[in-house]
C-alpha cells in the first residue's frame, strides 16, 4: 500500500495498474436520499406539474440491472421500477429526452461477468444512445463494449476500474472510493483503530475493497480488514465473529438488501455494541419494518446525500403516486427505487437546454461540457464531468460525500449529517 505521500506521487499509469486488479463487484453503493420526515404529504401527481408529452420520434435509453439468475434480485427489480416509473415522468410531464419519447431497453445481468458482458452487447445492437446504471456489480465486462461503440457510459455511483477511468464512462458521484474514502475519515474522527468489512465473495469485489480501502485508512492511520462472505450466507455469525476476534472497533457491510438483513442478523446474534458502517441498500422496507432489524440497525453511519429538499421530495413523491401507488413515498423507504430514479432524471438534466443531437455522440459531448449540473433528488449536490474531481480517477464528476446516522423507524430519518472531502487521501 502507499501513503498519503506517495500517494500523490504516483503517475496515473500506476493508478490504473492498481485498480485493474478490480474494484467494486457485487456491492451495490446507491445513493440514499435524506427527508426531515415522513414523506407521505408530497405524495401527490399534483407536484408533477403540466404534462407536457414528447412528441418526437423515440429514442432507445439503456438500463444494465443487476438483477436475474441468483445474485442482485431484490435490489435490481426495484432498481428497474424506478427507472420505468422516471421514463413514464419524463414522456408524459418533460416533453422526453430534447422532445423525443424514452424507450428504456433493460437487460439483466444475471449477476455475472458473461451476463454483464452479453448486456453490453444488447445495447449496442439496440442502438442506445445511453446506457444509464445506478450501480452495478459487473462494469468490467460492461463498459468497454460500451464506450467501444461510442456509447456513453453514465452511473450514479461506479465502482470498478473501467467505471473510473475509461474514456466515455462517466461517474456522476465519487462512487466506491469516496465512500471508502469519507468512511475512513468518519473512523478517523471517532478514533477507531480497526474496521472490519464483510464484503459480499466476488473476487473484484473483494480486492477493491482491500486495494483502494487500504489505501484510504491508511492513509487516515486506521486499520483495516476485509472479510469475505459468500454472496447468499444466511448465518454471517462466524465471520462476524472472526471481525471482533481480529480487534475491530467498528464493523461494516458491502453488499444487496439480503446481505445487509444477514449482516445485521448476525450482528444480534453476537449481541454487539461496535459501531457500524452500512450503506443505502439497507434502507429498504423488508429491513425498516422490521421491529428486530429497524433496531439493529438504528444508530448505523450510512452514506447519504446532504439534505433533500421540499422539492425533491415533492417531485420523488409525485412520481412514485402515480406511477408507483403501492411503493413508499418516502425515499429513505424506498431507496432501491429512487436509485432507479436518479440515473433517469441526471440524463434529462444533463441534455436539458442542449443544442446537440440526442445521439449517442451528442450525449456524450454534453456531458464532458456541462458544468455543476445538479444530482437530481440529491438535495443540491452538483457535478462536473472534466476529470478534476479526483484527479487519479477520471470518470469521477464529483468527490463529496455526506454520512449521517440512521434512525429508528419506518421513515429511515438520517441525521448529524456531515460532508466529507476524501480527495487527499488518494
Amino acid at each position: 500500500m502507499f501513503s498519503l505521500g506517495e500517494a500523490g506521487r504516483r503517475t496515473s499509469a500506476t493508478v490504473r495498474a492498481m485498480l485493474a486488479i478490480g474494484l467494486l463487484g457485487a456491492a451495490t453503493l446507491g445513493t440514499a436520499l435524506v427527508a426531515p420526515g415522513a414523506a407521505d404529504a408530497s405524495g401527490t401527481s399534483s407536484a408533477l406539474g403540466k404534462p407536457h408529452p414528447a412528441t418526437l420520434p423515440a429514442v432507445t435509453v439503456g438500463l444494465i440491472s443487476d438483477a436475474g439468475g441468483s445474485a442482485g434480485v431484490a435490489t435490481g427489480t426495484l432498481v428497474e421500477q424506478g427507472a420505468k416509473a422516471a421514463v413514464a415522468y419524463e414522456n408524459e410531464y418533460q416533453d422526453g429526452l430534447k422532445g423525443h419519447k424514452i424507450n428504456l431497453y433493460i437487460c439483466e445481468n444475471q449477476g455475472t461477468p458473461a451476463g454483464g458482458q452479453a448486456c453490453a452487447n444488447d445495447m449496442v445492437q439496440h442502438g442506445v444512445v445511453a446506457d444509464i446504471e445506478p450501480f452495478t456489480g459487473q462494469g468490467p465486462t460492461e463498459v468497454p463494449t460500451i464506450t467501444g461503440a461510442g456509447i456513453p457510459y453514465i452511473t450514479i455511483t461506479g465502482a470498478s476500474q473501467q467505471e473510473l477511468d475509461s474514456p466515455g464512462a462517466f461517474d456522476l458521484t465519487g462512487g466506491f472510493p469516496a465512500v471508502l474514502g469519507a468512511y475512513a475519515l468518519v473512523a478517523k474522527q471517532h478514533h477507531f483503530k480497526k474496521v472490519a468489512f464483510l464484503v459480499d465473495n466476488v473476487p473484484s469485489a473483494i480486492e477493491g475493497a482491500q486495494v483502494l480501502g487500504g489505501l484510504v485508512f491508511k492513509a487516515a492511520g486506521v486499520g483495516l480488514t476485509v472479510i469475505p462472505v459468500n454472496t447468499g450466507t444466511a448465518d454471517m455469525s462466524p465471520q462476524m465473529q472472526s471481525a471482533v476476534s481480529g480487534g475491530a472497533d467498528a464493523v461494516g457491510m458491502v453488499g444487496d438488501v439480503t446481505f445487509c438483513s444477514s449482516f445485521l442478523r448476525a450482528y444480534e446474534t453476537l449481541g454487539l455494541t461496535l459501531p457500524k458502517f452500512v450503506i443505502s441498500t439497507c434502507q429498504s422496507s423488508n429491513i425498516l419494518g422490521s421491529p428486530t432489524l429497524d433496531k439493529t440497525i438504528t444508530g448505523s453511519y450510512i452514506s447519504t446525500n446532504t439534505q433533500a429538499s421540499k422539492s425533491d421530495l415533492a417531485l420523488y413523491g409525485g412520481i412514485v403516486h402515480k406511477y408507483m401507488p403501492k411503493v413508499s413515498p418516502n425515499p429513505n423507504v424506498s431507496s432501491n427505487q429512487a436509485d432507479g430514479v436518479t440515473p433517469v432524471l441526471a440524463l434529462a438534466a444533463i441534455m436539458k437546454g442542449s443544442t446537440r443531437p440526442v445521439t449517442a455522440a451528442g450525449i456524450k459531448a454534453q456531458i464532458q461540457l456541462a458544468k455543476n449540473v445538479k444530482l437530481p433528488l440529491s438535495g443540491g449536490m452538483t457535478f462536473t464531468c472534466n476529470g478534476t474531481a479526483i484527479p487519479l480517477l477520471k470518470d469521477v464528476c464529483s468527490s463529496t460525500t455526506a454520512v449521517g446516522i440512521l434512525q429508528a423507524g419506518k421513515a429511515g430519518k438520517i441525521i448529524h449529517i456531515k460532508v466529507y472531502n476524501p480527495t487527499p487521501l488518494f
